[in-house]
């Protein structure tokens, strides 16, 4: 089928069209990849008061049941995660399984503060594991990894992995799955301490 000539003739207009969305396009791209990352980054919000203003309500993240007591993340905003209102404060708040009131457990502290480190994950199993990522990632949620066993009897936490972490790869993964990946040698599988209170 032969298309009429005013379809296929190069006009000025047709040039400044394509040349427009030559430059305009990867911007737009760009801009929802960044929306799109920022969306992958939030949780639904657990809507319990803050703990002497520590943190903000918008800062507390999924909850979970372990030996007894209930767990909640705590998230700072960052690039990976921005929150409005956020403290300073990244960590683990607990409180006994019926009770209504939170206590801090865990503080994380990044070494440096840059870093940002936050609890992307809790698991329960032959423990309690913690997945601490920071900001220092190529954006969307990306960052380094440090995958933490913690013991609650004796507070105390080994770190089992490090690992550069995308949440498109790893975003559904389990701590059994996060053990059998490579190690990595980065600088920023120390850059934080955890606090127990």
């Amino acid at each position: 089928m032969k298309l009429p000539t005013s379809l296929t003739t190069v006009t000025k207009f047709s040039k400044i069209l394509a040349l427009l969305l030559f430059v305009t396009l990867p911007f737009f791209w760009f801009y929802f990849g960044f929306l799109l990352g920022i969306e992958q980054g939030k949780n639904e919000s657990v809507n319990y008061p803050a703990i002497n203003n520590l943190y903000s309500s918008e800062q507390l993240r999924d909850t979970y049941t372990y030996s007894g007591y209930n767990y909640a993340e705590v998230w700072r905003s960052s690039m990976n995660a921005p929150i409005r209102n956020s403290t300073g404060y990244a960590g683990v708040v607990r409180r006994t399984a019926g009770a209504t009131e939170w206590q801090e457990y865990i503080k994380i502290i990044s070494e440096p503060d840059q870093a940002k480190n936050n609890p992307y994950k809790l698991w329960v199993g032959d423990g309690l594991y913690l997945l601490l990522v920071d900001q220092f990632g190529a954006g969307s949620g990306e960052g380094t990894a440090k995958l933490i066993k913690v013991t609650p009897e004796n507070d105390t936490y080994d770190q089992v992995k490090c690992f550069y972490y995308v949440p498109e790869t790893h975003g559904d993964l389990g701590p059994e799955r996060f053990l059998a990946l490579e190690d990595s040698s980065s600088n920023n599988c120390n850059n934080y301490t955890l606090e127990f209170r």
